[in-house]
């Protein structure tokens, strides 16, 4: 039995800084809307080293220690695995400086709650704000936050 799958790889990380949220208001038409910084792992690349790297090109921010919270899974429209390693990150260096997948914001959360969010991110926000869940998972018949 073949234990191997095709898997993508991505990551998403939230920034804080004096009680706000650095929130991206992406571009992209597939998937608009207010989301955190993040993007995908290349071939060879560690998770850390993804994450730090996204950030900075989609912040100009270089991020420091950042902490794995949790994950998202689902499977894409050619029936693979797709993983998005959630991150928080409070240490950074640098200037906010947009990019062209949005514009940056910084918000409180409860701010963040009041937008037009990204499909499911209000899902997502669940693993980050909730210390005791660590996974959202989307499957077609579930989506859910566990």
């Amino acid at each position: 039995m073949d234990r191997t799958e095709r898997v993508t790889l991505t990551n998403m990380c939230m920034i804080t800084a004096n009680h706000q949220i650095l929130v991206l208001d992406r571009k992209d038409p597939t998937w608009p809307g207010l989301t955190f910084p993040g993007g995908h792992v290349e071939a060879h690349e560690s998770f850390h080293d993804a994450v730090v790297r996204e950030v900075k090109e989609e912040t100009n921010l270089t991020i420091t220690d950042p902490r794995l919270c949790g994950l998202k899974q689902f499977y894409d429209d050619q029936n693979q695995r797709y993983l998005v390693f959630f991150y928080i990150a409070t240490k950074f260096q640098g200037t906010v400086k947009s990019s062209p997948e949005g514009n940056l914001t910084w918000m409180t959360q409860e701010e963040l709650l009041t937008h037009q969010l990204a499909e499911n991110f209000d899902r997502d926000l669940l693993v980050y704000f909730d210390q005791t869940r660590q996974e959202h998972l989307l499957d077609g018949e579930r989506d859910e936050p566990f």
